[in-house]
């Protein structure tokens, strides 16, 4: 069933866009971008769904999303419940409501038998929370794996330019997984000082064409690189976009949300016309993003 709206949603992309120039995110364009928001919104489940809602928030179109998610809040299972509440926290007006899911989030990831510790721990990190714990402390210096790297997120977000170069420090590992995640989170660092983009830009270049870890490098790069290099970082980032693999052209959609500008947008509208929901997702955030600027 999802392979066939997957197909209808690319032929109707196909058949309404005519070819455009680079820079023409259209008003029919943006109508596209939203539609396939908000339909993935109302018949996709887990996170695809918590990622078009992430789209819809990031975009100023929050309508709809919280009366979704909601109803989920007490009843979604361990492996699915932070992603709703992750939702429900970044469409909060309130500081007060936002920090009541913030919490539960911050409850999971203390938990240390708890099934989900793993994604609550990323999550806190992506949402900037930056308390400082023991928990955190004991998480971050227990070792190399993704639950200590997501641990220096969150420590990072309090600030302390010691713990962006921790993760840093983790580029070099022989273990191409902890190169991996480390890249992942230093997406999302606050910042990130001259020295340690320097190494993780040498880092990203250095990473072999076909490691699973260099996308992730090249697109924490982008994100803190400046406006010069942007263009030959996304030069080494273009043909992730032709990837069989889905996550890949996902992730690609996801960096050109960050930095894309007109020049990506005829990319973008082929994505839009993929025949998966999530990449289709990522290029219409991408594609929102763009237009916003």
């Amino acid at each position: 069933m999802k392979m066939t709206r997957g197909i209808a949603a690319a032929l109707a992309v196909c058949l309404t866009l005519s070819p455009l120039a680079a820079g023409a995110v259209t008003a029919d364009v943006h109508d596209k971008a939203v539609a396939e928001l908000r339909d993935a919104l109302r018949t996709e489940t887990a996170w695809v769904r918590v990622h078009a809602a992430e789209a819809l928030l990031r975009n100023g179109l929050p309508e709809g999303v919280e009366e979704v998610f909601l109803p989920e809040a007490e009843t979604s299972p361990p492996k699915h419940r932070i992603g709703v509440w992750r939702v429900l926290a970044q469409g909060q007006q309130d500081p007060a409501k936002r920090e009541r899911y913030i919490g539960r989030i911050r409850a999971a990831f203390l938990d240390l038998d708890g099934p989900d510790r793993l994604h609550a721990a990323e999550t806190l990190g992506k949402l900037g929370d930056a308390r400082r714990s023991t928990a955190l402390l004991l998480a971050a210096t227990a070792s190399d794996a993704p639950l200590g790297a997501y641990a220096r997120l969150i420590l990072a977000n309090t600030g302390a330019v010691e713990d962006t170069e921790y993760l840093a420090a983790l580029l070099g590992s022989y273990d191409e997984g902890v190169r991996n995640t480390a890249g992942y989170a230093l997406r999302f660092a606050p910042r990130m000082d001259e020295r340690t983009l320097a190494r993780l830009r040498e880092a990203a270049l250095a990473e072999p064409g076909d490691s699973p870890a260099r996308l992730n490098l090249l697109i924490a790069w982008l994100a803190h690189a400046g406006d010069a290099d942007w263009n030959a970082i996304k030069a080494l980032l273009k043909p992730y976009a032709e990837s069989s693999d889905t996550s890949t052209r996902y992730q690609f959609g996801e960096a050109m949300a960050l930095r894309g500008d007109a020049e990506d947008v005829p990319i973008l509208l082929r994505l839009l016309a993929d025949a998966d929901t999530d990449v289709r997702i990522s290029a219409a955030n991408a594609l929102l993003a763009i237009e916003r600027k």
